[in-house]
């Protein structure tokens, strides 16, 4: 599996953000919605009219099982991948560990 470098100088035009670097698959890399998802959390634009809580467990893991990406505490851009959750990270995506934090909703933003 190939994996790519992404530079936050990369994805902003105008580069306005302290540089951070990212080693995904390419073809996570080429999905518009992760690109998306990515530049929202950098730029903290988790905004009501963009993202929402989800309303259940049930409607998070369907829309993660749907090969979306969401949004953990503003902070960390988390997938399912082979039936782990996982975050992203500097140097790729990682495992989540298990913590109480992960099983409170209002942790959670979804884009609408």
């Amino acid at each position: 599996m190939k994996r790519v470098t992404l530079k936050t100088s990369e994805l902003f035009d105008s580069y306005s953000y302290g540089e951070q670097s990212w080693s995904v698959p390419s073809w996570v890399a080429s999905n518009e919605e992760f690109i998306e998802v990515l530049k929202d959390t950098i730029s903290c634009n988790i905004t009501d009219a963009s993202y929402k809580t989800p309303s259940s467990f049930d409607e998070l893991f369907v829309y993660l099982g749907a090969k979306c990406y969401a949004v953990f505490e503003e902070r960390f851009v988390v997938c399912l991948s082979q039936g782990r959750l996982v975050y992203l990270t500097n140097a790729g995506f990682s495992k989540v560990s298990a913590t109480p934090d992960i099983f409170r909703l209002e942790n959670w933003s979804i884009r609408v």
